[in-house]
């Protein structure tokens, strides 16, 4: 009798278990600045020569167990400078039109609020913000956390002084895959190569659909398509095999690539306040 109450008690705990990952309540895309390139050279050589404007996104993902931001685009102090920020002798010149704090704000949530938060990499352009939000916790690979936490940071193309108060906030610090929720509805995949510990994130959303938002595994579409790994990378190797495994994750899921700094798709995206379900 009372191996069959145990069995009963199974199955009934098994019907009530979702028959697919659940969807996060809705995202908002953030406007983030803005990287204007004079010679697209380092990123894609067949293209030398040609200026680009990169767009930066900050992704704000209202789940039912809490925020989480991905990616936190140029540093708002370059909202003061109206000739922007420039790096690399003048062939990149970044720009901030309106500072993330504002965006939050106009959305309704604080820095405070968010209790979780990634970022694709620790390049300039994805943490510039990053301090803000030093009482979230954090969730980075391992071996990204050590490049940037370490006695060298500026050897992997980091700026210490974006993420300064991070060093003091909870981390999780990952060897690969990580589903946020538990639910499959937030997962972040190791996607190494353009950084040592470079990362994307795929969101299951309940209208728009499984997407994947790209970090720097590609920059814009022409290097997707043609499956192009820029030179400045960390690890060509990587970055080629990285590419193939999102593909592979879009063939397996259904789901859409977003890719983060390219100014024709993000025309077609609606950005904050509005949102995406």
């Amino acid at each position: 009798m009372k191996k069959l109450l145990c069995l009963v008690l199974l199955l009934q705990g098994c019907a009530s278990l979702p028959d697919r990952p659940a969807t996060v309540e809705r995202m908002y895309v953030i406007s983030c600045g803005e990287n204007h390139v004079k010679d697209l050279a380092r990123w894609a050589p067949a293209d030398a020569g040609k200026g680009a404007v990169f767009l930066n996104h900050c992704y704000l993902i209202r789940h039912a167990k809490g925020w989480m931001l991905w990616d936190t685009g140029n540093s708002d102090s370059f909202a003061a400078l109206p000739n922007g920020n420039s790096v690399f002798g003048g062939l990149l010149v970044q720009f901030m039109r309106k500072p993330l704090a504002e965006s939050l704000k106009q959305i309704g949530v604080a820095p405070a609020d968010i209790q979780h938060l990634a970022m694709s990499h620790m390049h300039g352009d994805h943490c510039g913000n990053a301090n803000l939000f030093a009482s979230s916790t954090l969730y980075i690979q391992a071996v990204e956390y050590d490049a940037a936490f370490g006695p060298e940071p500026q050897k992997y193309g980091f700026m210490a002084a974006n993420y300064a108060r991070l060093r003091d906030s909870r981390v999780v610090k990952l060897a690969g895959d990580h589903d946020v929720f538990g639910d499959g509805s937030v997962v972040i995949k190791s996607a190494p190569g353009h950084t040592i510990g470079h990362q994307v994130l795929l969101v299951r959303l309940a209208q728009t659909g499984p997407l994947v938002l790209s970090g720097d595994v590609v920059h814009f579409a022409g290097n997707w398509n043609a499956k192009r790994v820029p030179p400045l990378n960390f690890n060509a190797d990587q970055s080629a095999l990285s590419m193939q495994m999102v593909e592979q994750l879009m063939a397996r899921t259904g789901a859409k690539l977003w890719i983060n700094h390219d100014p024709e798709q993000s025309k077609t995206i609606p950005k904050a306040p509005a949102y995406v379900q």
